[in-house]
This record gives C-alpha cells, sequence and structure tokens, in this order.
C-alpha cells in the first residue's frame, strides 16, 4: 500500500467497508482477502442447512470457522491478512468417557457445548475430519 496521506486515505477507503454489517461489507471482506491473500470462500449451494449428526464427530475432529460479515467479520479478515491464516477461529471436538461431545474453542470459558447449529451465514465453515490412524492416539481423558 502506498504511504503519505493520499496513500492513507485510500487504505482507510478500502478497510471502512470490513466492518459495515452489510452485503457491501461481506463482499468487501472476500474482494479484501482475495486481493491480499488470494483466498477464495465460495457461498455453499442452499439450503444453507448443514446436516452434520453429532454421533459422526468424533474425538480429533476439527473445526474450522471464518467469519466475513459485520464488525468481528472485518477484524478476522484484517487479522488473517496478518497473520496469513485462511480462518478467524478453531475448534477441536473431543468426547469425554461418557460420549459426551465437547467443542474446544478459546473464545469458550465455560462447559457450555458449542452446538453447530449456531453456525449461521456470516460464516464460512468446514469440518475437518481428523485420520483414523491420529484419532486412534487421542487421549480425550486427558484433554
Amino acid at each position: 500500500m502506498p504511504s503519505g496521506t493520499i496513500g492513507t486515505l485510500r487504505a482507510l477507503w478500502e478497510v471502512f467497508p470490513l466492518f459495515t454489517n452489510t452485503a457491501w461489507g461481506e463482499n468487501a471482506n472476500l474482494a479484501f482477502l482475495k486481493k491480499h491473500m488470494g483466498a477464495t470462500f465460495e457461498e455453499r449451494p442452499k439450503p444453507w442447512v448443514s446436516e452434520l449428526n453429532p454421533d459422526d464427530i468424533h474425538s480429533g475432529d476439527f473445526l474450522v470457522l471464518s467469519k466475513i460479515r459485520g464488525r468481528w467479520g472485518g477484524f478476522e479478515t484484517l487479522e488473517k491478512w496478518v497473520t496469513g491464516a485462511y480462518a478467524g477461529h478453531t475448534a477441536v471436538c473431543l468426547r469425554d468417557s461418557d460420549g459426551k461431545l465437547w467443542v474446544g474453542e478459546s473464545g469458550n470459558e465455560n462447559e457450555q457445548v458449542w452446538y453447530l447449529a449456531i453456525v449461521s451465514t456470516f460464516f464460512y465453515y468446514f469440518l475437518v475430519l481428523c485420520d483414523y490412524q491420529i484419532r486412534m492416539n487421542i487421549n480425550s481423558q486427558s484433554c
């Protein structure tokens, strides 16, 4: 990005819409990530309902979330650009000895399970299944 007064104003103009909770802001976030990182996010086909069965999620499976819209979407976009990450949040799935599913994410400080239903259209997300051989070596009890 160019420096100086004009460069600063151009940079502000490019960054301002990232923080708006509008379609303009969402498109600006996607365009910013494509321009500066070469990252593309493809819209999932409708209906935007995930048909994940919690029983199919095992310890070691990994949930990747990327918020694109709204104030936090703007912060995540800049965070991605600065760090080179393609996800704003990551979470690991673990099952305890009773088979209860826990989703560990750094923003959760209580014992509430983070249900997948809270993931809205403002997020791009996917579930990465852990390789079976690696899954067999995970000690959920010590986690």
